[in-house]
């Protein structure tokens, strides 16, 4: 079995202080590429450097507010100057805002759309002039949420949808410089977003229970499965797939694709 090898160039993952994002930022560094965790929670993505560090990878950490278009591109900047070429960027900065679309706030509806969706733009926008010279790959992170409507969940939802779209028309701009990108599509996780839900429920242990029956395989997903299928299309071993993307749900769309 080939082993995956992202030596030699430097991985940025924004969100990189999630539990996503940390599982992405750790399995890249493993492959061998030097990561940029960034991040708005600045100590969180300073203990996910860290923890790298011990393990005997390069990584530093950056605070990014990714809806900062102008901190975005200094960061990148700052990170290919001091860390080395850019081969990859992952997009995992994201938010969740629930509420029935006929009460929730303007200013949680801008929220989301602001992280998922400009952060998305902002970060690969800052990307472009440095993979042009590596002609490496871009990950953006989705959901199944992107595909089905959600009760309290119409924010996320659209944000998730635009995501996917913008993901496309990047890849078929970028290709001809020799640029891949591609997203991944989730179900329900155990961590984050889930991990929230069930400290806000009063009866966890029966949502994750629902939670995971909706899944065929019969559990979430882990950060780490969704970690595998990230680093995996970073690398080369995944080098004449752009445009696509790969659902990391456990089955969780065949009984919605009929």
């Amino acid at each position: 079995m080939t082993t995956i090898d992202l030596s030699g160039g430097l991985v940025v993952v924004t969100g990189g202080a999630g539990s996503i994002g940390r599982a992405i930022a750790i399995q890249a560094a493993q492959a061998g590429a030097c990561i940029a965790v960034c991040d708005a929670d600045l100590r969180g993505a300073d203990a996910v450097a860290a923890q790298i560090k011990d393990d005997g990878a390069a990584a530093k950490s950056f605070e990014m507010d990714v809806t900062d278009r102008e901190m975005v591109t200094a960061v990148m900047n700052s990170a290919v100057g001091q860390l080395g070429p850019l081969r990859g960027l992952v997009t995992a900065a994201g938010v969740l805002r629930t509420g029935p679309l006929s009460s929730q706030s303007h200013e949680d509806w801008q929220r989301v759309m602001a992280v998922n969706v400009d952060g998305t733009f902002h970060a690969v926008q800052a990307a472009i002039p440095h993979l042009d010279s590596t002609q490496g790959a871009i990950v953006t992170l989705g959901s199944v949420s992107a595909f089905i409507g959600s009760a309290d969940g119409g924010a996320y939802t659209t944000s998730k949808g635009a995501v996917l779209s913008f993901s496309y028309a990047a890849a078929g701009e970028l290709a001809p410089r020799g640029i891949r990108v591609n997203n991944v599509a989730p179900g329900w996780v155990d961590g984050g977003f889930t991990h929230q839900a069930l400290a806000a429920s009063d009866n966890p242990d029966a949502l994750r229970t629902r939670a995971s029956a909706l899944h065929p395989l019969g559990r979430m997903a882990t950060p780490n499965d969704v970690a595998n299928a990230v680093v995996w299309l970073l690398s080369d071993q995944a080098a004449f797939i752009t445009g696509s993307m790969l659902l990391v749900d456990g089955g969780f769309m065949i009984q919605h694709n009929s």
